[in-house]
């Protein structure tokens, strides 16, 4: 009894939002009839109650992946013991704690909601066992610090660091621990990304790079494949680009995809493209991920209308791949039936939400189990599988140990072309791109890639903000006031758009034209929005969509935009700093010599000081700064 009151008493009372976050997965887990409790009191593994990530993110994957054992990893903790840390900061046991074991699986459980891969979600559980290794803190407990040691022991790979950082950005958006927000592991300073030009993409690195994304196309389109399955990893990426599908739902596409339709112009009987309508769509049949009512064995059918400038590209890459793998699927059906069945084949049954039953010899995408191309004629027994995505991963120069057998690698025309690379997400994120800059509804896009919000949609929209503005139109009336391609314009069209909906114009804008009509608030833009604002120390001329200041209105520390303004109010605020500047430079000065920091502060103080003294001694309306520092490329010190 003692020892377990000592046990609640060390553990303490997680919060109300932690206690709630492990309830939500419970009922999450709970619903997909999934047992909580994977291992047994103490955590050693056991095969019949672990996990089947397929059943909480409802995917296809032919093989399992599974959570395992909470066994601390005696590597780890041995690491640890060697660098010199204290025994009881460490866990003790050879499983890990109860409360870390709930932990990570509602982590997992979290992710899986989110419709994660289910190989991703184990990968990134391992790394979570790991990192629990090297602390003996409950995760409520958790802070900056475990962060920081567990990288700075085991200096983590790029796929560590990611999962880590995904760990922490759940324990922040969810205040899972009392110390939040944490800090997330990685180098000493973080690229904030502001687009610096109207031109520039937003969250551009999302999109794939634009000469690998030619060459890639230039490859699949124009080259001819070497084998049997080249040939089908052309077509599967060929419909990637042609419709930004999600990976797996490109893989698992039927055999019989293509869905025609023709229309007839209902009063003259004629088809509809011979009086200037559309005679003829195309919808592409396959099975849509992230639905709630999906199951590993139930595969929920959609149909996406195809554009018509790509109804024959697409419909050429399923054809293609149909005559490839003619033989493969029959050959597949027949073991389906018990004739010539190998135990490599891939023999799943599936239902789907149209209540049709199928196979895998029903899917378009098929290959030999091993060897690079398929024997004639075909044995009965011959092993065959579905197309998996590590083979498109390979093709497109994303597995780093086979670079050399990535089709850049193979077919590409230059020398440089052979290091490029491209996920194959990012072709998504391009194609709902395109639909927003042709001006396509966003209802229209959702529906289009089975999202359930609008919301959703514009998360993958990436275009820049002079693409954004090219659709919004001004009332004639303010033609008279507002300059076309003026700074005015552009911050009129912001505001009006909705893309800087927070900003202090945005919000006055708004108000303006609520009490005293349209015409008086684009009055006010046009006074208010010519592309510099007042500081307490001068003028910047920097864009008004940087408010707030990047540099926290630290415009003396050399900023290329801090322009002198010669009033008097100004300089009383510069010589009021100053003196400031000096107390404190007075003060690091007379710390003993040997205190830390002390060297690093007085210099810190000279240099804002200089700056300072620099714009006491401009000219009015004049930069500061004639060769200064641009601010709107923003490093930050995560442990600031």
């Amino acid at each position: 009894m003692t020892n377990d009151l000592q046990h609640l008493q060390d553990r303490s009372v997680p919060p109300v939002t932690y206690a709630r976050f492990i309830d939500a997965a419970k009922r999450f887990t709970s619903s997909k009839d999934v047992q909580w409790g994977t291992a047994d009191e103490v955590g050693s593994y056991r095969e019949r109650t672990d996990w089947d990530l397929r059943l909480l993110t409802n995917s296809h994957d032919k093989f399992a992946s599974r959570l395992g054992a909470f066994r601390v990893d005696d590597k780890v903790r041995g690491l640890a013991l060697q660098a010199g840390w204290a025994s009881a900061s460490l866990p003790q046991g050879p499983f890990l704690a109860p409360e870390v074991q709930d932990f990570i699986k509602a982590v997992v459980a979290h992710k899986c909601l989110a419709a994660r891969s289910p190989r991703a979600t184990r990968n990134y559980a391992l790394v979570f066992k790991t990192f629990f290794a090297t602390t003996s803190k409950v995760p409520w407990h958790l802070n900056s610090e475990d962060i920081a040691r567990w990288q700075g022991l085991l200096n983590p790979s790029a796929a560590a660091l990611k999962a880590v950082r995904s760990l922490v950005r759940v324990i922040n958006e969810n205040l899972l621990s009392e110390a939040c927000p944490l800090s997330a592991p990685g180098p000493g300073a973080t690229f904030i990304d502001l687009r610096k030009s109207l031109v520039e993409r937003d969250s551009a690195h999302k999109l794939p790079k634009r000469d690998a994304l030619y060459e890639l196309a230039r490859i699949v389109f124009r080259e001819r494949p070497e084998t049997h399955n080249h040939l089908i990893r052309f077509s599967a990426i060929r419909v990637l680009t042609l419709t930004g599908l999600r990976l797996n739902e490109v893989l698992w596409l039927p055999a019989d995809c293509l869905r025609w339709e023709s229309h007839l112009d209902v009063v003259t009987g004629k088809p509809a493209d011979q009086i200037g309508g559309v005679g003829q769509t195309l919808r592409l049949r396959h099975f849509a991920l992230k639905q709630e009512e999906g199951r590993p064995d139930l595969l929920v059918e959609e149909h996406m209308l195809v554009p018509t400038r790509f109804q024959q590209a697409l419909a050429t890459a399923v054809h293609l791949a149909l005559q490839a793998t003619a033989e493969l699927r029959a050959v597949l059906a027949a073991q389906h039936e018990g004739i010539g069945a190998s135990p490599n084949s891939d023999l799943r049954r599936f239902s789907t939400s149209a209540g049709a039953k199928l196979t895998t010899a029903d899917l378009l995408y098929l290959q030999p189990v091993r060897g690079r191309d398929v024997p004639y004629p075909v044995p009965h027994d011959l092993a065959v599988t579905t197309l998996g995505q590590n083979a498109i991963y390979m093709a497109l120069g994303l597995v780093a140990d086979k670079a050399a057998y990535s089709f850049f690698s193979r077919y590409g025309r230059e020398p440089d072309h052979k290091d490029f690379s491209v996920k194959p997400h990012s072709l998504r994120h391009l194609m709902n791109t395109e639909l927003f800059r042709h001006g396509a509804p966003d209802t229209v896009i959702t529906q289009q890639f089975g999202r359930q919000t609008v919301a959703q949609s514009y998360e993958y929209d990436h275009r820049s903000l002079a693409e954004k503005l090219a659709f919004v139109s001004l009332p004639g009336e303010t033609k008279g006031f507002l300059t076309p391609g003026s700074p005015q314009e552009l911050v009129a069209k912001m505001v009006v758009g909705g893309l800087v909906p927070t900003s202090h114009i945005a919000r006055s804008f708004k108000a303006i034209q609520a009490k005293e009509g349209d015409l008086a608030a684009f009055r006010y833009l046009a006074a208010n929005s010519d592309g510099f604002h007042v500081t307490p120390y001068g003028y910047c001329v920097n864009s008004f969509s940087m408010n707030p200041c990047a540099r926290h209105l630290k415009c003396f520390d050399r900023c290329k935009h801090f322009t002198a303004s010669g009033l008097p109010e100004h300089r009383e605020t510069l010589e009021s700093l100053r003196a400031k500047l000096v107390e404190m430079r007075n003060a690091a000065a007379a710390k003993p010599v040997k205190t830390v920091g002390r060297r690093n502060q007085i210099a810190h103080a000279e240099s804002l000081l200089s700056g300072v003294a620099a714009a006491l001694d401009a000219s009015p309306n004049s930069p500061v700064f004639e060769v200064g520092v641009d601010h709107s490329i923003v490093f930050k010190d995560v442990l600031s």
